[in-house]
């Protein structure tokens, strides 16, 4: 082989080597919040990211990132070459934890998600969810996050601050309620009714209906009559104690407390869960029906009556609780 071939597959072949070496295996590394550059290559090498430092800080001047490098937590590639490592650091750490926050939850119960997924320290994020202050500076037209920590999958860093996992759940919230042109002088009456048909209906073409009952309730000022919001404010008071209960005994319409819609006309002080897109939207566009009832009938769906009498039927029929 002639030389010069030779020289130009040694250089071709060191390029490939530099550009695209092989795969080393991938490594985990977090860039701490104020870390500078010369901090930041020391920890990549001694991780074996980076080969050597001066080659990458050299690099990096090049590319002019020298202030562009992110905090995060990064899978990156063993020994790749320098301006691999620097486009990734200055995209940002790709978020590693990913949460889903299901319809229906309770703030309480949505911090119990994150704090096992350990992104929260859990006494912390309850008393922010409760700070006045804090709420109202986040655009919530209450004096707690109960109903607005939005139900959907989130991708959180484990750098990321008790707050900062709020702010950002916050913003999603005003995200949908505005794609969803919900009204904001009515946003908490709107997120409260909706709360209710989160928390009654299981079938989705049933929560236009369900909402219309409540709305025709309200109409009739009838009590709302919703299991739920017992159910919610016996959690409020021993969480533990009544967490798994699913069923009301006859006493427990009777306790005392504003979230009781038998014993209060009207809606609940506030939420009793965070709902889902479904059920704010059924709020916004209820059914046209006359029903005043329904029963569950065991299997997820509801039985609904216009009169009483029908609902005492239904009742009797499916051994309902309603």
């Amino acid at each position: 082989m002639k030389p010069r071939l030779i020289a130009l597959f040694v250089l071709i072949l060191v390029f490939v080597v530099w550009w695209q070496p092989l795969h080393l295996g991938t490594v985990e590394v977090t860039i701490t919040e104020g870390a500078h550059a010369r901090e930041i290559v020391d920890y990549l090498a001694q991780n074996s990211v980076v080969r050597d430092t001066d080659e990458f800080l050299f690099w990096l001047r090049i590319s002019g990132k020298e202030k562009s490098l992110k905090s995060g937590t990064y899978e990156l590639l063993r020994y790749r070459n320098p301006l691999y490592v620097i486009h990734r650091l200055s995209r940002g750490g790709k978020s590693d934890i990913i949460v889903t926050i299901p319809e229906g939850l309770t703030v309480y119960e949505t911090a119990e998600i994150l704090h096992s997924n350990g992104l929260i320290e859990k006494d912390t994020f309850l008393e922010l969810c409760a700070n006045e202050h804090f709420v109202e500076n986040l655009g919530i037209p209450s004096s707690h996050l109960e109903g607005y920590l939005f139900p959907d999958t989130y991708a959180f860093s484990p750098m990321q601050s008790d707050s900062d996992i709020i702010m950002t759940i916050v913003r999603n919230t005003h995200k949908h309620i505005e794609d969803m042109n919900v009204p904001r002088d009515s946003m908490h009456w709107i997120i409260t009714l909706a709360s209710l048909v989160e928390k009654e209906a299981k079938v989705a073409e049933e929560r236009p209906i369900i909402a219309k009952i409540f709305l025709n309730r309200l109409a009739t000022r009838r009590p709302m009559e919703s299991c739920a919001t017992i159910l919610y404010a016996l959690k409020q008071q021993n969480y533990e104690k009544f967490r798994s209960k699913k069923r009301l005994l006859e006493r427990d319409l009777n306790l005392v407390s504003p979230y009781n819609t038998y014993l209060h006309y009207g809606l609940p002080p506030g939420p009793i869960c965070s709902p889902g897109k479904q059920s704010i939207d059924a709020v916004l566009h209820p059914a046209d029906v006359d029903y005043l009832y329904f029963v569950a009938k065991g299997d997820g769906r509801h039985h609904f009556s216009r009169t009483f009498r029908e609902h005492a039927a239904a009742k009797e029929r499916y051994s309902g609780t309603r």
